[in-house]
């Protein structure tokens, strides 16, 4: 059995937290295509390009796009998006919003999300809010990630209006502070096949399994161990409950030197039930026996479920 939903590897480093998701579906508001990429970004003359006016909750905005980074928001070589209220609302009037930003990834035919976990407030002064390192370019630009090919690609937007009363969802805190890790010592590690899973493991009530690729998949076939962690039932996760869960994946060092480490913040799903990095370790630190990751052909992996909240309809 294959991971069910894509996997990525990257890593954020935004002031604010942000949560990273893909679906199949396109935005619900606004989408735009760029067929001749390369010659549209050495025709800019600006850090940045504006999309047409669209409409989205009764209001009217603008989706900026800075194909270099937004500098002044420490963006430097990521692609910045950054959503712009482009109508007057009047004295002292603001709208609170959310938002999500789309790439499209041409490789898995789906979408990659990123949104912010605060409310955003817009208003007449503060009218342009957004995330300055949505993805890295090397990333973007990697065509074997999906979301730059045959010098095509799209971004699109998605816009919900905050009431001040709360109509659709709750989110349950699931854990508090726990000692939620779980280690996979793994013997005779060279005899793994494609991919192999862990015994299963309870947290918080749901059942879990650690997914290893020793060769790598996807981005890292070949070049990369790859580590995801799979939820086993997600039975229950249907009309819009989902599972957010900020994770740490470890590879333990057995020289008791520093592990290897990767923390990711995802939404799990009935389409997405698993998460992880494709390019998790490299072949050259893990088979090199002075690094220690790797002694007496055993290989020890862990995660460390940090955070995991329930959203469910009311």
């Amino acid at each position: 059995m294959r991971p069910t939903g894509a996997q990525y590897t990257f890593k954020v480093q935004d002031a604010v937290e942000i949560v990273r998701s893909v679906r199949k579906e396109p935005p619900a508001h606004y989408l735009f295509e760029i067929d001749h990429f390369a010659s549209f970004q050495s025709s800019l003359t600006l850090p940045y390009f504006d999309s047409t006016e669209f409409d989205a909750e009764g209001y009217k905005w603008l989706l900026s796009i800075y194909l270099q980074g937004k500098k002044e928001d420490n963006g430097e070589d990521h692609i910045s998006l950054y959503l712009r209220l482009v109508e007057n609302l009047g004295h002292g009037c603001s709208v609170n919003a959310t938002y999500k930003f789309f790439i499209y990834d041409y490789k898995r035919k789906v979408y990659l999300i990123v949104q912010g976990l605060e409310v955003q407030r817009f208003d007449d002064i503060e009218n342009e809010r957004g995330i300055s390192r949505v993805l890295s370019l090397s990333n973007f630009t990697n065509t074997s990630n999906g979301f730059l090919v045959n010098d095509h690609c799209m971004f699109g937007v998605e816009v919900s209006i905050i009431s001040t009363i709360a109509q659709n969802a709750r989110l349950r805190i699931l854990n508090e502070r726990r000692n939620n890790i779980f280690s996979w010592p793994i013997q005779h590690f060279s005899e793994l096949n494609n991919y192999a899973y862990s015994d299963q493991f309870t947290m918080e009530g749901r059942s879990w399994k650690l997914l290893i690729y020793p060769r790598g998949q996807g981005s890292g076939e070949g070049n990369s161990l790859s580590l995801f962690l799979s939820l086993m039932d997600f039975s229950d996760l249907t009309n819009g409950r989902k599972l957010f869960a900020k994770i740490e994946l470890r590879l333990k060092n057995l020289r008791n030197d520093p592990h290897r480490s990767q923390t990711i913040s995802v939404w799990y799903t009935r389409s997405f039930s698993s998460w992880g990095h494709e390019k998790f370790a490299s072949p050259s630190d893990l088979h090199n026996s002075e690094k220690g990751f790797k002694l007496d052909d055993k290989v020890i992996v862990e995660v460390e479920v940090k955070q995991l909240y329930l959203m469910k309809e009311n």
